[in-house]
């Protein structure tokens, strides 16, 4: 019983470290969408040390008041990473309250390297 609730515990973790803050989509695919926009929500500082390839930087503490300007369209997929996870989650939900549909929180940016093979942009 002890096994059975470990593997259930762990599969459930690692499905919810790829999900999506709406919708009921999830996503652990190795590529983005075709019109999906990549948003790095790290302060300007941490984006111009690296960041993803085609990643726009829209801060975590702008996402309120800034989507609107990059990412008109609130059906269009947005995909959000960070430094450590914790700001891709905060914007996430930002996204969500706001009424984007489809929003892909990629967690770390290390994460979200490794799940979309994309390479880092100096």
């Amino acid at each position: 019983m002890k096994k059975l609730f470990l593997i259930i515990f762990c599969g459930v973790m690692l499905f919810s470290s790829f999900g999506c803050a709406s919708t009921g989509k999830q996503t652990t695919a190795s590529t983005m969408e075709e019109n999906a926009v990549l948003i790095d929500v790290r302060n300007p500082d941490e984006f111009k040390t690296g960041h993803l390839n085609g990643a726009i930087n829209l801060p975590q503490a702008d996402v309120e008041t800034m989507i609107d300007r990059i990412v008109p369209d609130k059906e269009t997929p947005d995909y959000v990473y960070c430094r450590g996870g914790r700001e891709a989650t905060m914007a996430a939900e930002k996204l969500q309250k706001l009424g984007y549909s489809t929003i892909y929180n990629l967690g770390a940016m290390k994460d979200a390297q490794k799940t979309l093979g994309l390479p880092v942009k100096q």
